[in-house]
């Protein structure tokens, strides 16, 4: 079952609450991006606040347009419900006369994105705090052939098809899964920022050379993500598999 509040205020601005039996995830209107992800014990995956850089205002997802679009705590955007049932809510986020234009679905399983038009080319990122307070030596990253990286170590590298990775917490014994679907082709990047209590930075899509390096220009694309119940690689793996759009 998924429900939807309007005009919830959630670190300095007006979102949607979209609550799951899973996940509860915070969706800021303007900024057209995620500010909190709390899971059932009310632990906050992503932790934005309005200041205090990776302890807070670079936190986010999918922070996918630098100053344009997509980042908790903007104010470009604007966004509407489409839809709302018992199986799903919709959402779709628009800037710049319609040159942004992306439309989000909450199932009971995860939330995903639908990429309509971008107006330059993107990354998609998760910054936060896995299991409510990033400790990179202890948590661990987990891409999809089962290779397993501490988080205290940065990886920069094109993740293995499906391309889907997931950020694991053995104290809260969940990781958060997240995948792409799409077009392009490109490297990805990921670095421990802020120490502890500071936040991942892992980006579908981002190098941080040639300004910045915004690999991702095809739409349509889709970008999932969900809190899952495990940290293992079999079941995170299966997860994936049978709820969330990835290139197999």
């Amino acid at each position: 079952m998924v429900t939807v509040r309007d005009n919830i205020m959630d670190e300095g601005q007006l979102s949607y609450e979209v609550v799951t039996e899973r996940a509860t995830y915070l969706y800021q209107k303007r900024g057209c991006a995620f500010s909190s992800l709390l899971d059932c014990d009310g632990k906050d995956w992503i932790s934005y606040r309005p200041k205090g850089g990776p302890k807070g205002h670079y936190r986010g997802i999918p922070n996918m347009g630098y100053e344009t679009f997509g980042h908790p705590g903007y104010e470009t955007g604007e966004t509407t419900l489409l839809e709302e049932s018992k199986e799903l809510v919709r959402l779709r986020s628009t800037a710049d006369g319609g040159a942004w234009d992306v439309e989000w679905t909450f199932r009971s399983t995860h939330a995903e994105m639908r990429a309509l038009k971008i107006a330059s080319p993107v990354w998609l990122l998760y910054e936060g705090t896995p299991g409510g307070k990033f400790r990179p030596d202890l948590q661990q990253i987990l891409f999809s052939d089962g290779v397993r990286k501490p988080c205290s170590q940065t990886q920069k590298l094109e993740t293995p098809d499906p391309k889907w990775v997931a950020f694991c917490d053995p104290k809260t014994k969940r990781s958060i899964a997240l995948a792409y679907d799409g077009p392009d082709r490109f490297l990805d990047k990921y670095w421990p920022m802020g120490g502890k209590g500071g936040m991942t930075v892992f980006g579908f899509g981002r190098t941080d050379e040639q300004g910045f390096g915004f690999l991702i220009e095809s739409v349509p694309f889709t970008f999932s993500f969900a809190l899952v119940e495990s940290t293992s690689y079999e079941e995170v793996s299966a997860y994936v598999e049978n709820y969330m759009p990835v290139r197999r």
